[in-house]
């Protein structure tokens, strides 16, 4: 019979088979928001038909979804550095599989929405608490190498989601069986934690005065510069990384003319290549440094994001200039969104829940709101893409270069300052 884990262990402390089980779960429990939205897209048609709900209520239990994704992170964050993670995170999981398999059995339109928040609200919880377990664990290079592993797994469910849920919406099941499996996976996740996750936040280094103390420290967060710094990256990004995904399907197929499976296999094409780069700054973090990575990484992805800029102005006939300089942005991005995420972490001193939710907000508000305008010229336009994508690269880079240099003033002493302003 499996036993429980000790009462309080780090996740360094776990090797083997374990440790290669925990990552995975960590990478189900971050790639949540995938699985919430990704999954369901091709069945909108179908749910608006069985539902006799608009086509716009439909898409609107996406954006349902999403609020309860970002409003959770804010509230299970700054509660689990008071309360420790695992048992929040259990409560959280089992929220998220009862509201997928009432998704499934939805009456009407209304509930289904009201459902939708619900399971983004669960999901929540798995994805702000993936990081905090992990920023209880890891410190420096070790949670860059950590957080690199399971964001190169959550790197490949964009791409399997969606494809995953046109074919089980053609099978007898419909719709209804995306929520079906998504509550497979829920109860897998929940056993899994309950068996493998231990609880990494001991009683004593809890934050003490209730859940009210907890978000008072989190206000705490908005005054410590390096954090704030950091967290512009990860919006930066972001910014940039949804502008592309919304963006390229039309320019691809309306401007260049690919099919829908050519299109496909240059999506799926790029996301390996995230994955892959996400691998390689885990190896190089320990040796070069997060901050010196993260600088290089961001003026590299500049200069890519002022490339895309330049194809969308100049136009030419041969989609190869783009397709290059996409994957050279999402390569780049490889090294900066795990070495911003622990600069950040290792700059505030609130805590880890809180600090994971703040940076898991920011993320989804920027790009929500960018995406949009990537799309505003019309769909055989990719000047809009090439000024956001511009926008993101030098947002980042400047981010980068004020956050580096708050973070040194913040851990350089007296003394040392007084030399360094000598010479």
């Amino acid at each position: 019979m499996a036993q429980s884990p000790a009462p309080y262990r780090s996740l360094a402390d776990i090797h083997g088979a374990q440790r290669i089980f925990v990552i995975v779960l960590l990478a189900f429990l971050a790639g949540f928001g995938p699985l919430c939205t990704d999954m369901y897209l091709p069945a909108l048609p179908d749910i608006a038909r069985d539902l006799a709900i608009p086509a716009s209520m439909a898409q609107a239990s996406i954006a349902a979804c999403l609020l309860g994704l970002a409003l959770g992170q804010i509230v299970i964050g700054p509660i689990s550095d008071g309360i420790g993670r695992k048992g929040i995170l259990l409560v959280s999981l089992m929220l998220f599989t009862v509201a997928s398999v009432l998704c499934a059995y939805a009456p009407t339109g209304e509930i289904f929405l009201v459902l939708r928040f619900l399971q983004g609200l669960g999901g929540a919880g798995g994805a702000v608490l993936c990081r905090a377990l992990s920023c209880d664990s890891f410190t420096g290079s070790r949670l860059t190498s950590f957080m690199a592993m399971f964001m190169a797994i959550t790197g490949i469910a964009p791409v399997v989601g969606p494809i995953g849920g046109g074919c089980i919406t053609t099978t007898a099941l419909g719709w209804r069986g995306i929520f079906f499996l998504l509550t497979g996976i829920g109860a897998a996740l929940w056993l899994g934690c309950r068996l493998a996750i231990p609880e990494t936040l001991a009683p004593h280094q809890r934050v003490r005065g209730g859940m009210a103390a907890s978000f008072r420290n989190m206000g705490q967060l908005f005054h410590q510069r390096a954090f704030l710094w950091y967290t512009g990256v990860q919006g930066f990004t972001a910014a940039g990384f949804f502008c592309y995904i919304s963006a390229s399907p039309f320019i691809f197929i309306r401007i260049y003319g690919f099919s829908v499976e050519q299109f496909g296999l240059f999506f799926s094409a790029n996301a390996m290549v995230l994955v892959l780069s996400s691998l390689v700054v885990g190896q190089l973090s320990g040796r070069f440094g997060d901050r010196t990575l993260l600088a290089i990484g961001n003026f590299c992805r500049a200069l890519a994001c002022l490339a895309i800029l330049a194809v969308a102005m100049l136009h030419p006939t041969s989609p190869v200039p783009m397709m290059a300089s996409l994957m050279a942005m999402l390569t780049a991005q490889g090294f900066t969104k795990p070495t911003s995420f622990t600069l950040a972490i290792m700059a505030q001193n609130v805590g880890a829940g809180a600090a994971s939710g703040i940076l898991g907000v920011v993320f989804f508000i920027c790009g929500a709101a960018a995406s949009p305008l990537a799309g505003i010229a019309g769909p055989e336009n990719a000047l809009p893409l090439g000024i956001m994508s511009a926008l993101s690269g030098l947002g980042a880079f400047l981010c980068t270069i004020y956050g580096n240099r708050a973070y040194t003033r913040m851990h350089t002493k007296p003394s040392q300052a007084r030399d360094l302003l000598q010479n």
